[in-house]
This record gives C-alpha cells, structure tokens and sequence, in this order.
C-alpha cells in the first residue's frame, strides 16, 4: 500500500508544478499575442485544465477506449503540451529580455551622456583657448573677453554638472540590472559563451523539464489514488472469510466419540 505521505507529496508537487506552468505558459502566450491579451488567457486558462484532465483521464481508460479516439486524446495532448511549453518559453525569454532591454537602453543613454559631456569639455577648451590667443601686453582686452565668457563658462559647467550626475545614475541602475543578470554573465564567462546563448540554452532545458513533468506528475497522483482505493477494497471483500475463527480440534474428536458410541450400542 502506497505511504499516505507519498500520496500526499504527490499531490502537493503536482499542483505546485501544474499551476506554475501553467501561469507561465497564460502569461508568455498573452504576450505572445498581446492585442487579445484576456481572450489568450482565457484561452490558455482552458487548454491547460484539460490537458491535465485529459491526462489523468486517458491513463486510466487506455485499455477500454476506441484506438481513435484515445490516439486523437494522445494527439491532442502532445499538441497542448508544445502550446505550454511555446508559452513558458516566451515567458522566460521575456522575463530576460526586460532586464537586457534595460541594459541597451541605459548604455545607449550613458553613450549619449558621454557624447554630450565631450562637446561641452570641447566648448570650454575652444572658449579659454580664445580667451589665452589674446596677446599678454592686451591685458584690458583679455580681461574683458574673460568677464563676457564668463556667464556662459558658468552655464557650461552647470550643465556638464547635470550631465555628470546623469552619468552616475545610468551607472548606478546599469550595476543594479548586471546583478539581476549576475549569474548568468557568470556561467556565459566559464564556458566562454555569449549570455544569448547561454540564456537559450537554459531556456530550452527548462521548457523541456517543466510541462512533460507536470504531466507525469499528474498520471503519477491518479495512479497512487487509484492504487490506494483498491487496496482498501481488496481487505473489506475478504473480511468475513478472514476473521471466521477455525474449528476447535477438541470439539470434533468429542462429537467423533460420542458418534462412534452411540453406534456401538445400536450394533448390540
């Protein structure tokens, strides 16, 4: 008989990997298709229910069901199973593709900051550079072109301070998102491969292990129900044969003599 602790962690794992598969597979699918969002959920919502009904249902009927139609239940199952696994996929691959999204996008602020912190050192260097070109002996002139560029030194320096700061935050959120994807970057430099690559690899795993298991899991929890329920069947049919008391060995040897004496006296 199947421990009720089994039966139990069988349960528990089946719905745990059933219902996040299932969520993942909703979310990546509405994604997926993005401008009927809600009907794709519904949709997905559906499918998978049945899918693991279907499961369970075709295992313990297998034998008693035409060869069509449980080859069509078996057809339609492995058609969903794709659907599910095409849906955590595109869940996964979204969830990366946000973070490295963010990544792009804050490198190609932090060029452009760069780009404009460069101009402004450049206008500096062309202002005080004019400024020196004017001869020593014109000291009135230098000191006059140096009190006109002033104000717009000061607005330069403002404004390449602004930069500066934006510089650090786009460093600051770029050292935050590298550590979403820190372990990722680390095992993309131990095999020496692209992080792309590493991430569909991973991916790829992960689709292949989590719909086919949650399958698997939901055949396993019907089985062990079923085998549990025979099991306490069998020993309730067999009750009144079991528990009846055997003969008492000395009750028959004294029917047997009282027997054999009472026909000794109709003889004489």
């Amino acid at each position: 008989m199947i421990a009720l602790w089994c039966i139990a962690g069988l349960i528990i794992a089946t719905i745990a990997v059933s219902t996040l598969g299932a969520a993942f597979s909703v979310l990546g699918l509405s994604a997926l298709f993005s401008g009927a969002a809600m009907a794709v959920c519904a949709m997905a919502t559906a499918l998978e229910f049945a899918k693991f009904v279907l499961s369970a249902y075709l295992h313990q009927r297998w034998p008693r069901l035409n060869f069509l139609f449980k080859s069509y239940l078996l057809f339609a199952i492995v058609v969903l199973s794709l659907i599910t696994s095409m849906g955590i996929f595109g869940f996964l691959s979204n969830a990366y593709q946000s973070a490295t999204r963010t990544l792009d996008s804050e490198n190609i602020k932090l060029e452009a900051l760069k780009t404009q912190q460069n101009r402004h050192a450049a206008e500096l260097n062309r202002i005080n550079k004019g400024i020196d070109e004017i001869p020593a002996n014109q000291t009135t002139k230098r000191f006059k072109a140096r009190a006109l560029a002033e104000p717009l030194i000061a607005v330069i320096n403002k404004e390449s301070l602004e930069v500066d700061q934006s510089i650090t935050a786009s460093n600051l959120l770029i050292l935050e998102v590298k550590q979403k994807v820190g372990p990722l970057i680390y095992i993309a430099r131990t095999f020496n491969m692209d992080i792309d690559a590493v991430v569909k690899y991973l991916t790829f795993i992960l689709v292949m292990v989590f719909d086919p298991l949650a399958i698997c899991l939901v055949i396993a929890t019907s089985d062990a129900l079923a085998s549990r329920k025979e099991d306490k069947i069998v020993p309730l049919s067999n009750k009144g044969t079991a528990s009846s008391p055997p003969p008492d060995p000395i009750s028959s040897d004294v029917i047997q003599m009282s027997f054999v004496d009472h026909k000794d006296k109709n003889v004489v």
